[in-house]
């Protein structure tokens, strides 16, 4: 059952980076966006600052960085650590190093992705153990304890899901000549459930908008796991408390005078 899951959910991710039959090599499009003037012109609240067009538009006191083609979806020239700088080439059947580096950050944001909605899945609906299981082994809220509450069968079957996974994509795309992300599936694949039809511009933005809402999740995944061993709690309750009246409720009721019908009578 997880598999299948797990399954399903990344299928409308793969969609996003399987390229287009009749995609040239070079995307003029995102060229075209990317061809910058002689200085780029950046918001900084009301504020607005000009700088020279050789900067990144990520962090304008840097560079941008070289080995990277700025008309990739969801480039901003940001590399503060300079990983482009160690970009090699396919060698001895190896992918080469770029490809390696997309294909590990659009997996890893489908991921985060998954983990995201993951975190409040269980306080919506949880599989039942029908008896089989102890009562609330897949009813835990925490991230980190339901590592210990879960059966291990299901640990094993998200485990041999993700090295089918991991051994398709090996072989379809590091080692194949597939673009990053290419699961085969969607509007150039071989099942089109969904019956994309993006346009070239439209697909793009599609493109776009997956490394975008990848990278955000990733950020959001580390944070809440963070928050959740911080706090030991789950980031459901924690949301739930957040919203329930403080206790300085008491105060503004102790009486005439302090605030005692600042509540409607019964809240």
């Amino acid at each position: 059952m997880l598999a299948a899951v797990t399954f399903a959910s990344l299928l409308v991710g793969s969609e996003a980076f399987a390229p287009l039959s009749s995609r040239p090599s070079d995307f003029s499009l995102a060229a075209a966006k990317k061809s910058a003037p002689q200085e780029k012109v950046l918001a900084f609240g009301s504020s607005r600052v000009s700088v020279p067009s050789d900067r990144s538009e990520a962090l304008p006191f840097d560079v941008p960085p070289r080995n990277i083609d700025p008309s990739l979806p969801g480039y901003a020239g940001f590399d503060p650590f300079g990983f482009a700088n160690a970009i090699s080439p396919s060698r001895n059947g190896a992918p080469d190093t770029f490809k390696w580096y997309r294909e590990s950050e659009i997996v890893h944001g489908r991921v985060a992705q998954l983990a995201v909605v993951g975190s409040f899945f269980p306080a919506f609906y949880h599989f039942p153990t029908n008896g089989i299981y102890p009562e609330g082994s897949f009813s835990e809220l925490n991230q980190i304890k339901a590592l210990y509450t879960v059966p291990p069968e299901a640990i094993g079957q998200i485990l041999v899901t993700i090295a089918a996974i991991e051994a398709f994509r090996t072989q379809r795309t590091l080692i194949g000549n597939k673009e990053p992300g290419d699961l085969g599936l969607g509007q150039v694949g071989g099942w089109n459930p969904f019956n994309f039809k993006y346009t070239e511009e439209e697909y793009f933005e599609k493109q776009v908008q997956e490394i975008k809402h990848g990278r955000l999740a990733m950020l959001g995944a580390a944070g809440l796991l963070f928050q959740n061993a911080n706090s030991g709690v789950g980031i459901t309750e924690q949301l739930g408390s957040a919203f329930s009246v403080p206790d300085a409720r008491e105060v503004m009721t102790g009486g005439p005078g302090v605030l005692g019908d600042y509540f409607p009578p019964g809240l």
